[in-house]
């Protein structure tokens, strides 16, 4: 009876460890990579010689390439491809709106001109009515300081024709 009870319990603890085992080989964590080639060297005999090409055990990464993210050197060299023909109508688009963008901004300025020319010549106009109208005064009835401030206008009119 003990012997059998003894072989219930190897046999029930070989059964927990054949489950751990299967558990091991099984979940992610303690499962070897398929795809991942040894680089380590591995003695060939008892006489200390290498191998050179490693593990010949394992499976090689020529089954299956790991899908890998773009690199900064290829995202530059698509950056650099040769426009395509929608960016190429794009930026004549762009071209275009800002050449008309540029025609109307020198309208506005050529206008903005000719209104300041007329108010300039409109100044000027006043300017000689006023100077008409100083030169045209009566000096019979001014005095003395009142003549001598007139004649300094009229020698500022002057200089300035």
């Amino acid at each position: 009876m003990k012997v059998l009870r003894n072989l219930d319990r190897v046999t029930m603890r070989l059964s927990e460890i054949s489950g751990a085992v299967q558990i091991w080989t099984t979940h992610p964590k303690w499962r070897k990579p398929a795809t991942s080639a040894s680089s380590k060297r591995t003695k060939l005999s008892s006489s200390g010689a290498y191998s050179l090409e490693g593990n010949n055990d394992t499976p090689t990464s020529d089954d299956c390439e790991p899908v890998r993210p773009k690199g900064t050197k290829t995202a530059k060299r698509k950056g650099k491809r040769k426009a395509t023909a929608a960016k190429v109508e794009e930026y004549k688009a762009l071209q275009v709106s800002d050449l008309r963008r540029m025609n109307i901004m020198e309208t506005v300025n050529e206008i903005h001109q000719k209104d300041i020319e007329t108010r300039q010549r409109e100044l000027e106009a006043k300017q000689a009515e006023m100077d008409l109208q100083v030169i045209l005064v009566d000096t019979t009835k001014m005095n003395d300081t009142q003549r001598k401030i007139h004649a300094k206008l009229l020698e500022k009119i002057m200089a300035s024709n």
